[in-house]
């Protein structure tokens, strides 16, 4: 995980991730709170209201009623329906306030609350003297009208907000739907967008990084990275106290085929070869271009007659295979030096040295042939001269 968050692909899937979680809790409260709105049941409260309004005309007829009753029976009438106003305009206000998505939008009625509230208990104040004073009786009735009437207004009012705001729920409903549809299909594009895109780069990573490591004309790696695994390689041979040879491959008359063909043919000359040194080598083998017409083969755990072995069969195949497309006088040869350390004792600068030294033998001795020579250090592990291939061309050394 920890590697993978150091890549810059990795780096930016976490930032989209921490993004996408960012923004979908950002959605989703919003979400929450439009549909707790738009489901909000105002059941209750629209038949709280529905009540109080019935209470009005009930005052106005207790009010026409009362009067042809004795004085006390009437007092008694008039307070028992304002009791009862009251209870409904107490239920109503407990109703908003349990409707918190509500109290903003009826907000400005809260004033209106409070002066019927007021102007209810100081009706009921009125009609307790009214039972001990008569007189006060029909003062009493025209305060009770002209809350009835507030009331009424009140309630009307309130009744059409809540009417409004039913209405704005189905609206939030559809607005809802489209937006969280739309937000969906944003975020489901911005992430295969970024998918592509972390695709992208990481393929366009691996193709820096194949670069860095191969040959551009041929496919084969290049020197940096037969560094890094000739580094590798003779660490491992050192724990193992195991054999590592190093073979340098060098096209014969490769300025010839140049100056004769011309340049694009001895590209096209490279490549082939290339190709067929890569199926000719073994898997565990590294076949790296490090010059112009020079190729390198670091063989782990090969000693110096297996790899002089190696040498001659690479030899014969390349002088025995004809070139596809390129019409040659004869077929190219190569020559080739090989070196050996065991256990790691030598470092590549050292090898290549000797394997270099082996190969410009192999050219002063006629090309096509492989030569090897061995450290000082080095035992023999074989009995003989250390030329192994014979010369097949015996034309004079290139300067």
């Amino acid at each position: 995980m920890r590697r993978f968050l150091h890549q810059p692909g990795g780096r930016l899937a976490s930032i989209f991730a921490a993004l996408f979680f960012v923004l979908s809790a950002v959605i989703g409260s919003y979400v929450y709170s439009a549909c707790q709105k738009a489901s909000a049941d105002y059941t209750t409260l629209i038949s709280d209201i529905v009540l109080a309004q019935q209470a009005t005309p009930q005052l106005r007829d207790a009010l026409e009623e009362g009067s042809r009753l004795p004085s006390s029976e009437q007092v008694e009438y008039i307070d028992y329906f304002i009791s009862r106003s009251k209870q409904h305009l107490n239920n109503i206000k407990g109703s908003i306030e349990r409707h918190r998505y509500l109290l903003s939008d009826v907000e400005y009625l809260n004033h209106h609350f409070s002066e019927l509230n007021n102007r209810l208990s100081d009706l009921h104040q009125q009609a307790q003297k009214a039972q001990q004073r008569p007189e006060l009786i029909d003062p009493l009735q025209r305060a009770a009208m002209e809350i009835g009437g507030a009331q009424s207004w009140l309630y009307n009012q309130l009744l059409d907000d809540v009417r409004a705001i039913s209405i704005q729920q189905r609206l939030i409903m559809q607005r809802l739907s489209i937006a969280v549809s739309v937000l969906l299909v944003l975020m489901v594009s911005a992430a295969i967008t970024l998918c592509l895109a972390v695709i992208y780069l990481h393929r366009q990573r691996n193709v820096m990084h194949q670069l860095m490591l191969t040959d551009e004309l041929t496919g084969l790696y290049n020197r940096r990275h037969l560094v890094n695994i000739a580094s590798a390689a003779l660490t491992q041979a050192q724990r193992d106290h195991g054999s590592l040879s190093l073979m340098l491959l060098d096209l014969d008359h490769f300025k010839n085929i140049n100056d004769t063909y011309g340049h694009p043919t001895g590209d096209e000359v490279l490549r082939q070869v290339s190709k067929q040194l890569r199926k000719l080598s073994r898997p565990s083998d590294t076949l790296a271009r490090i010059g112009g017409e020079e190729f390198c083969l670091l063989m782990p755990n090969t000693n110096t007659h297996d790899a002089l072995q190696v040498a001659d069969r690479l030899r014969r195949e390349i002088e025995a295979n004809t070139l596809s497309g390129i019409d040659l006088l004869a077929n190219p040869t190569i020559s080739i030096g090989v070196t050996t350390c065991h256990g790691g004792s030598l470092t590549f600068e050292q090898l290549y040295s000797f394997a270099d030294k082996a190969l410009y033998q192999a050219k002063a001795l006629g090309r096509n042939r492989a030569e090897s020579l061995l450290p000082p250090a080095e035992p023999t592990p074989y009995k003989g001269p250390h030329t192994y291939a014979h010369t097949f061309i015996g034309e004079p050394m290139d300067s």
